[in-house]
């Protein structure tokens, strides 16, 4: 609205340089907001008469795990605000399919509950990959090697998603 998009696009930046600083402070959002969720767990619960938050056995893979879902949602996210005519036509696709996305992938009603049929269909939402990786640390208490193949899942998701985002803005014409 304000023509910001387009004062950036008359830089002499490459279009890579401006998205990798995009993504990165996005990451780093991301990446803040689940720190501020852990110490929720960790300080704020006992507080409250609860127990405190276990991260398992190991924390390195806690934060590499969170890493990763922060690429996987940043990616999506970069991808619906290319896609998006208007700020506000992106806030409802962003809103729905993110909602869609948890209804899928076991956010809103657990997998184990679900029909056989939405069992399969679970495994193609990201956050159904972000939320088996973190059972497997939290509940599980398996460590680094355990989560890796959901890791890898969201990364490769992030990739997928920057490459529809690079074409859909070449076929517009707006790089």
């Amino acid at each position: 609205k304000e023509g910001s998009s387009f004062r950036l696009k008359t830089m002499p930046t490459p279009y890579l340089l401006m998205m990798n600083g995009k993504i990165i402070v996005y990451v780093l959002v991301c990446f803040i907001q689940f720190l501020l969720m852990l110490s929720v767990g960790i300080f704020i619960l006992p507080l409250l008469g609860m127990p405190p938050l276990d991260l398992g056995a190991s924390v390195f893979a806690v934060l590499f795990l969170a890493l990763c879902t922060a690429f996987a949602a940043t990616g999506f996210g970069v991808l619906i605000g290319t896609l998006a005519s208007s700020e506000h036509q992106g806030a409802i696709t962003g809103s729905l399919s993110i909602l869609l996305l948890s209804a899928i992938g076991g956010i809103l009603v657990p997998t184990y509950v679900m029909p056989e049929m939405m069992r399969h269909v679970s495994v193609v939402s990201p956050l159904n990959w972000s939320l088996e990786g973190f059972y497997s640390l939290f509940l599980r208490n398996g460590g680094f090697l355990d989560i890796l193949p959901n890791a890898i899942q969201l990364v490769s998701f992030f990739v997928v998603m920057m490459g529809i985002s690079s074409v859909a803005n070449r076929i517009s014409g707006r790089v």
